[in-house]
């Protein structure tokens, strides 16, 4: 797995790069990238995010294991992110496209958020 700083570093680099979209079809684009924020096309729609709403969102990924396109919102740039994500982090992750979900695969201890009873984890 590698840090925000790598993933910024690593995106600088990539300007241009198209990558899939987790839950919606076509593909993304890193479209501009500085010290600040990083901007994705997102099936044309340009997506505006700052690497410190990366920051916290990559945090939660770490603290519950799973990141889903629904608990970001569902619009464009929720499915930019666990897209991003998804492409930067390569095979530290799964991806369950059905479920529009990215998985950490190494995890240690319980989530920070548990899943509801009854409820099942996604895999």
């Amino acid at each position: 797995m590698i840090s925000i700083e790598t993933m910024k570093y690593r995106a600088k680099k990539m300007v241009g790069q198209e990558f899939p979209l987790i839950s919606w079809r076509g593909k993304g684009r890193i479209a501009a990238v500085d010290d600040v924020s990083v901007a994705l096309l997102v099936r044309g729609l340009r997506v505006d995010l700052t690497w410190d709403r990366l920051v916290v969102t990559w945090k939660r990924v770490l603290d519950d294991f799973t990141l889903t396109v629904d608990e970001l919102g569902g619009r464009a740039d929720a499915v930019g992110i666990v897209s991003f994500f998804a492409f930067m982090q390569g095979d530290a992750v799964d991806v369950v496209d059905t479920d529009g979900a990215l998985v950490l695969k190494e995890r240690q201890g319980m989530p920070v958020h548990q899943y509801t009873q009854g409820a099942s984890r996604p895999r």
